[in-house]
């Protein structure tokens, strides 16, 4: 099926990627529910579907979000505008590096915020997502479309179904990664005792 001959629209587009999880103490002696990750990343290929060519491959590029305005971005979950769990400036920050562009967000203090991050610690639900405008086309004789420039990121989304199959969600708590680092840093005392005992 060939695309119409008319002036390039922009197109929503859902991508699943990676992300991360840990619960840390704030300063008010409250625990915290920060999630970080990428959102998008650049130079990876994935299998999308596209409405006039089904399944293709896309490919965002280092430059594409060159310009974009990052401050009114939403973190939903599951695209779902009435489930919003962070945005821009309030509390979750969005900054680009070399490997995409890295969000972070201290989850809102809700009960939904708190079971999801549950499902997510449980491997339940294990990806992220994006919606985005581009007017870049899929090239028809390659199925692949590269995206030079995104016009608008209105959001990034948790979602249980990630597309891009290589990425995995791990989820863990402060006080873990504390007793996990205890036990090294023991096992690392006991054995220079047993060295300096010999």
């Amino acid at each position: 099926m060939q695309q119409p001959n008319v002036k390039p629209k922009r197109q929503r587009e859902f991508r699943n990627v990676e992300f991360r999880t840990e619960a840390r103490e704030a300063e008010n002696g409250r625990k915290e529910l920060v999630v970080r990750g990428y959102p998008i990343l650049f130079n990876t290929p994935t299998k999308v579907w596209d409405y006039w060519y089904d399944e293709i491959t896309e490919i965002i590029l280092p430059q594409a979000l060159d310009g974009v305005d990052l401050q009114n971005v939403f973190l939903l979950y599951g695209h779902d505008m009435n489930r919003v769990l962070g945005r821009t400036g309030k509390n979750m920050r969005l900054e680009t590096d070399e490997t995409g562009l890295f969000m972070e967000c201290v989850m809102p203090n809700t009960q939904e915020a708190r079971d999801l991050y549950n499902l997510i610690e449980a491997g339940i639900v294990d990806g992220m997502s994006f919606w985005l405008r581009t007017y870049d086309q899929v090239n028809p004789s390659t199925l692949t479309r590269t995206v030079t420039k995104i016009e608008e990121l209105p959001e990034v989304t948790i979602t249980a179904f990630p597309a891009y199959k290589e990425t995995v969600v791990i989820a863990m708590e402060e006080e873990r990664r504390k007793a996990l680092r205890a036990q090294s840093e023991m096992a690392r005392r006991v054995e220079e005792e047993l060295k300096n005992f010999s």
